[in-house]
């Protein structure tokens, strides 16, 4: 967390100087006090008026220095937490397809929202504080010396022993803390899930299952978080209980030295205040103290978290295809599942239209996945020009694959078809109607709103618009994943004629479905069986 907090220190150094001239003023206007009362009480009406003046000047200094440090401060941790979200996503996006499918969608918003703003709540805001207030404790603490160094010393020692709770409460703060935002992932990853699914949700009319199992999740979130509020309370309670009892012994102590002629009234009146100015810090000093040892464990976990996948930053290139891509007797299976392919072999030359077909679990998707490195081979290779797949660059460099669902942004049509790249408006039209979007062809519509998953589209509308985006992109290799899958018989019929009509690419269609008489159109159709 540090490199955040280095990257906003300008903003930090700006509140630390801000609540330091604030705690100057507080502590003088403390002194202040007693002079007024001391010239009232001597029945000085001038000097009782200069020093209240003076005192009202410092209130007001005080107040807006304060004022100044908690937008500094503010500043701080929002530019702290903003850029530690964006490591975050950064992180997930950098990710190869495998590793980010080893974890929930949920997983990774609770990491973005939940445990990001948890970390801001209990870290970043946390460091101003932690300086404000060990600034005021050392301006007090000297000013009480300059005051009498028997008070100081005395409330210094009694003052400052409800610091030592956190320690005693260190291992425990942090194990209740960590358990609440592993609840409140596991509630968290469960709502995606089921939001993801609400029309299955509704079709099968399990909405009490689905509550009762997140009654069971949020029940037990909000368990962790009362365990961690309660184990606060409790040492909250301790801090302010021996802090009062402190303030309790220097209270008889100043009122001992009035009685001995060594205070004035004022003077009484001045190292009470001091006292009250170091009492509550002191309390939220045990306090804040807590809270940055507790959320250490986290901190950790969200460093490492993003510190998982490579920082490259930039897509790869390839060298453009030539001749041919070749899977030679190539052997694969997932774990726990056995052998998927088995003697495994197609050649893909350079314009060719190919066509993987057979029952669902026959291998045509891993074949696919395969050949953009999602894993390796067991056993044979897959080569691109001769050199084997590993060696050739970035799959993606090369590759435009289009899956079985259709993936659509909130955003324009103009940014889902160009995917934010400067593509002239005339290429976007054109990939419409080479797609029969003729309807869609206008600048006009192109500025269209796209409702999250392209809701306000068809279904053979949406595999159209994707199949016009990746025509769009410029690349050898054009795969489609079951593009087919969930249409009517007019739609696929559409699709196939433009699926077959594509001539400036390799093109591998994945289907089980593919009209029997426009067969003869592909190059070679290879057909799978279970288990091939």
């Amino acid at each position: 967390m540090k490199q955040y907090e280095r990257q906003n220190r300008p903003w930090l150094a700006g509140a630390l100087v801000s609540v330091l001239i604030a705690s100057l003023f507080g502590v003088a206007l403390q002194f202040f006090k007693g002079e007024v009362l001391d010239s009232a009480i001597a029945g000085d009406g001038g000097r009782t008026l200069g020093y209240g003046l003076a005192l009202a000047g410092f209130i007001l200094g005080e107040i807006l220095f304060y004022y100044l440090y908690r937008r500094l401060g503010d500043r701080f941790a929002a530019g702290c937490v903003t850029a530690l979200k964006q490591d975050v996503f950064e992180s997930v996006l950098r990710r190869d397809y495998v590793t980010f499918k080893g974890r929930t969608q949920g997983e990774y918003a609770a990491k973005y929202t939940g445990e990001a703003d948890a970390i801001r709540a209990r870290r970043f805001c946390m460091l101003p504080l932690f300086w404000e207030i060990a600034f005021k404790i050392v301006l007090v603490s000297g000013a009480l010396f300059l005051l009498d160094w028997r008070v100081a010393l005395l409330t210094i020692a009694l003052l400052t022993t409800p610091l030592y709770i956190p320690k005693l409460i260190e291992k425990r703060s942090q194990r209740a803390q960590t358990a609440f935002l592993q609840a409140a992932e596991e509630a968290l990853s469960g709502v995606t899930d089921w939001l993801h699914g609400f029309e299955l949700i509704k079709n099968f009319a399990v909405e009490d299952k689905i509550l009762a199992r997140f009654r069971r999740l949020n029940q037990n979130a909000g368990e962790k978080l009362l365990d961690d509020l309660k184990l606060g309370a409790a040492a909250q309670l301790i801090t302010t209980l021996m802090s009062y009892l402190s303030y309790f012994i220097v209270l008889a102590c100043s009122a001992w030295l009035v009685l001995r002629g060594d205070f004035s009234a004022g003077d009484f009146f001045v190292a009470i205040g001091m006292i009250d100015q170091l009492s509550y810090p002191i309390i939220s000093l045990a306090g804040i103290v807590r809270q940055l040892s507790a959320i250490r464990p986290a901190c950790r976990k969200m460093e490492e978290f993003i510190a998982e996948p490579p920082r490259s930053g930039q897509q790869g290139t390839a060298p453009r295809l030539r001749r041919d891509i070749r899977f030679h007797d190539v052997r694969f299976g997932y774990q726990g599942r056995g052998t998927v392919l088995a003697g495994f072999s197609l050649t893909l030359k350079k314009g060719g239209r190919y066509l993987l077909k057979g029952p669902s679990g026959c291998g045509k998707t891993t074949a696919v996945n395969l050949l953009l490195r999602y894993y390796e081979p067991d056993a044979g290779e897959i080569t691109v020009d001769g050199a084997p797949l590993r060696q050739s660059g970035d799959p993606y460099a090369r590759t435009t694959v289009v899956r079985q669902e259709a993936v659509l942004f909130r955003d324009t049509l103009r940014n889902n078809l160009s995917m934010y790249r400067p593509v002239p408006e005339d290429r976007l039209l054109d990939a419409l109607r080479s797609v029969g979007l003729d309807r869609f062809a206008s600048p006009d519509a192109l500025d269209r709103m796209v409702e999250e998953g392209g809701a306000n589209f068809s279904g053979g509308e949406k595999k159209r618009l994707c199949l016009a985006r990746a025509l769009l992109r410029d690349t050898d290799v054009l795969i489609l994943d079951e593009p087919l899958a969930n249409l009517d018989r007019e739609t696929v019929d559409r699709i196939e004629d433009l699926l077959l009509a594509i001539r400036d690419r390799t093109v591998l269609v994945v289907s089980h479905q593919f009209s029997p008489g426009k067969l003869g159109a592909f190059d070679e159709v290879k057909e799978l069986a279970a288990g091939a």
